[in-house]
């Protein structure tokens, strides 16, 4: 049985997503797997470590016309879902979960925390950092193992362990690696 990854559910256990802002990460989503051509129940390959597993990625509803032009920046749309599907991977594959959304300038998306610790307490502090990048359709200028190393370089010397995530979505797969 395929394990699944529910766009519905990105607010169990994600303190830092919201139940408002599920809706939003979930059509940017919609729209980047639709204009690849794909449906709710997508196959999803992800590399980790030494680890190849496959999920299923599922939404419920469809796009409105209207819904479709207010998500047709599809360079938006595909940096969104992928930080969408990058926190739910990393909920799913480690002990770490997002707390918080990293300013611009500190060189990563998001702060994690383990999945056990007590989300609301007013300070958290943070044992990794996450990374993310999104890829609507890989090229041979653009690839997922270019987008690896160029941060690898960026983000090596840190005191916090960092995961990079990045997310291509004509061939859905993923491939986190931790530095």
């Amino acid at each position: 049985m395929v394990p699944k990854l529910d766009i519905d559910s990105l607010a169990d256990g994600i303190p830092v997503i919201d139940e408002e802002a599920v809706g939003f990460y979930k059509l940017n989503c919609m729209a980047s797997f639709y204009n690849q051509g794909h449906a709710s129940g997508v196959k999803l390959k992800v590399e980790y470590e030494n680890v190849k597993k496959t999920f299923e990625v599922c939404w419920s509803g469809e796009m409105t016309s209207q819904q479709k032009r207010n998500y047709a920046d599809l360079n938006r749309a595909t940096d969104h879902a992928a930080c969408a599907i990058a926190l739910l991977l990393i909920k799913e594959m480690t002990e770490l979960t997002a707390i918080e959304q990293a300013r611009i300038g500190t060189s990563v998306d998001y702060y994690l925390i383990p999945k056990a610790q007590n989300n609301n307490l007013i300070v958290n502090q943070a044992t990794a950092r996450l990374e993310i990048s999104g890829i609507l359709c890989q090229n041979e200028n653009n690839t997922v193992e270019r987008r690896i190393k160029k941060k690898v370089k960026r983000l090596k010397a840190n005191n916090l362990p960092t995961f990079i995530v990045v997310v291509e979505f004509s061939k859905p797969w993923v491939k986190i690696i931790k530095i």
